[in-house]
């Protein structure tokens, strides 16, 4: 069986038996694949694998239809992402977009997801310090958007008038983002006012900026959105990054 190649990021990795990993891939051309990697562990010296996570490269793995666990052949890294080992918060992040991948990724090429992935994955990379909370937010709530699960904000997600600029609204995770004025009264979920939605909205767009308010607040709403829409659980990694975001200005 001749080998495949395609561009993958690597988003976990497990020890099995005393030389082999078990890694996890997002792939573009494949989706999520889990691949056997023989012999790679406690090997040293030239020809050395880079096997890091976060790390995105060209993977080339003997892919078997209708299995779980193909192996791989070679991966050859084309972008590292140190720097997402070497920051608690940028680690923190990645991991929660990596998790959100891994527990709603199938294999089937999605190219918007990998997109999605290795953008979220270099802007926490690159970000200066300032930036970073926006960027593990940004990227959260981009790869919900490539999943389809993007909120509305504009119109009220029951009855679609047109949410005022101006005034708060609620939240309703069931009908998928704001509400208007009228279907506020008596809804549950959080209450969003403009400057919140405006923030919600220009993180689902990339737009970072230092400016971002009330991060933890905003971790709860994807976090609830997430849970509701995607992973039908809370996750352990929005739960890490919670603890590891600014508290300073929270009310």
């Amino acid at each position: 069986m001749a080998p495949v190649g395609t561009p993958a990021i690597l988003l976990r990795a497990h020890a099995y038996g005393e030389t082999s990993r078990i890694l996890r891939f997002l792939t573009e051309s494949h989706g999520l694949l889990s691949v056997m990697a023989r012999g790679v562990r406690g090997k040293t010296g030239k020809g050395t694998l880079t096997l890091a996570t976060f790390a995105t490269g060209e993977l080339t793995a003997y892919v078997r239809p209708h299995r779980d666990l193909h192996t791989m052949k070679d991966f050859e890294c084309t972008r590292l992402r140190a720097r997402l080992g070497g920051d608690v918060l940028r680690f923190a992040g990645a991991s929660a977009i990596g998790e959100l991948v891994v527990v709603h990724a199938e294999q089937e090429p999605r190219p918007e997801i990998y997109r999605a992935l290795e953008l979220g994955l270099d802007r926490l990379e690159d970000a200066p310090e300032e930036l970073v909370p926006a960027a593990c937010l940004s990227g959260l709530w981009q790869i919900v958007a490539a999943f389809g699960f993007a909120p509305e904000l504009d119109v009220c997600a029951r009855c679609g008038a047109t949410v005022p600029d101006e005034g708060l609204g609620r939240f309703d995770f069931a009908a998928g983002g704001t509400l208007c004025p009228s279907c506020s009264e008596g809804a549950g979920g959080p209450r969003l006012g403009p400057l919140a939605r405006a923030q919600v909205r220009d993180l689902g767009a990339g737009h970072l900026s230092a400016s971002l308010s009330h991060t933890r607040q905003h971790l709860g709403l994807v976090s609830d959105f997430v849970t509701f829409h995607i992973a039908h659980r809370p996750l352990k990694s929005l739960r890490f990054l919670a603890d590891m975001l600014p508290a300073g200005e929270e009310v």
